[in-house]
């Protein structure tokens, strides 16, 4: 599999953290804390703990699985815990002191368990911890927000199989030949997706009928007794992981016929939809876009209660976020604008959610690239006429 970021953003990491006089970066990726960070820089999949020296311009992995990580991982030296009786933290304190002198500066990034911390204080009580997610987890961000070749090519597995889903989630909705409830349509989708070369979910499907979909994000995902086939609007929210990349896309139903207010929030979430798109050629920063979106849900007497969209890539929400630019004074003194970049693959996924008629959300994932927004995915409204 080998490391997903670039000998370049690589350097970059290296020259950033040397400038804020760091001597190591520890992250560490486990069961209790995922941390997509230590897939991102070694390739390696499972729980791990990771040493970047900054100074020697080294990367060493410490992995519960030795053999996994020798076969898939890239990383300058990958230490055997089986000489450790297979205990990660025994493999990282005696690591830590054979290679640091006193008073260490060790980066960690936000969300690290204190437990994996103390290790490290145990090693050298003298360990300066270095918690500053302004320099770590930013920059970490900023690596991860624009994706190589390398990683759009992956992503082309996940969005093909995507697109294929969606053409034929619209021929057995329509003919209502092999799914009545929700569960059986993300039973379909999960199911179908590996037959399609898929090895994982990119999440757990959400699948909502008009009696649960105004609700955003359900619970529980997706209910066996509830039947999708009730008037009103319903969805299904799927992410398919192919090659460790993964898509996000939620495919619409309209069940009619329609009522005025059905076809007024089908109508405002398209045109939101589509002119968010349009605007990625000409906007400069991402809450532009989300400005464009928001005003035109607004407009209609709407809200969005969330972002209009987010990256994706080794996890399915990752950088950047596409928000408004925030009015809250407070707020305003820690934001910053994200700018469009080259090599982001970001979700547009305007919604609007009303009890009485259920929610409307119509996501599709986009690449920024040099001319203009290349739609990866095609996502739009299904009509199913109930009469």
């Amino acid at each position: 599999m080998a490391r997903f970021i670039t000998q370049e953003k690589l350097t970059k990491l290296y020259d950033s953290l040397e400038a804020h006089e760091l001597d190591f970066l520890f992250i560490s990726d486990s069961e209790a804390h995922r941390d997509v960070n230590v897939k991102y820089l070694t390739g390696h999949p499972e729980e791990a703990g990771l040493f970047v020296d900054i100074k020697n311009r080294q990367t060493t992995l410490i992995p519960w699985d030795y053999q996994l990580a020798k076969m898939i991982s890239e990383a300058d030296e990958i230490v055997d815990v089986a000489d450790y009786h297979g205990v990660i933290s025994a493999a990282t304190i005696d690591f830590f002191e054979k290679r640091t002198s006193s008073n260490p500066k060790v980066g960690i990034p936000r969300g690290i368990p204190y437990d994996k911390v103390q290790v490290l204080l145990d090693a050298i009580p003298n360990t300066e911890i270095i918690f500053n997610p302004k320099i770590i987890d930013n920059l970490l961000a900023e690596l991860r927000a624009t994706k190589s070749d390398y990683e759009i090519s992956l992503m082309q597995k996940s969005v093909d199989i995507s697109n294929q889903l969606v053409k034929e989630i619209e021929e057995i909705m329509i003919s209502r030949s092999r799914v009545k409830t929700e569960m059986d349509l993300a039973v379909f989708v999960e199911s179908r997706m590996r037959e399609l070369g898929a090895f994982a979910v990119g999440f757990e499907s959400l699948v909502a009928s008009s009696a649960r979909s105004w609700q955003i994000h359900t619970y529980p995902r997706a209910d066996p007794k509830q039947s999708l086939y009730q008037k009103g609007l319903a969805l299904i929210d799927f992410g398919v992981q192919a090659d460790a990349l993964t898509s996000d896309v939620t495919l619409p139903f309209i069940m009619g016929p329609m009522n005025s207010k059905m076809k007024t929030i089908v109508d405002t979430v398209k045109l939101a939809h589509d002119a968010a798109i349009d605007a990625l050629s000409d906007a400069e920063y991402l809450h532009e876009v989300a400005d464009v979106a928001v005003n035109i849900i607004e407009g209609q007497g709407y809200r969005m209660p969330h972002s209009l969209g987010h990256g994706i890539g080794l996890t399915v929400h990752d950088s950047p976020v596409l928000r408004k630019k925030p009015t809250n004074e407070s707020m305003l003194k820690h934001w910053t604008p994200s700018p469009i970049e080259e090599g982001m693959i970001i979700t547009i996924e305007p919604g609007i959610y009303e009890k009485d008629v259920g929610g409307f959300r119509l996501e599709n994932d986009v690449l920024i690239t040099r001319n203009r927004p290349k739609v990866l995915t095609n996502s739009e409204p299904i009509f199913i006429d109930l009469i």
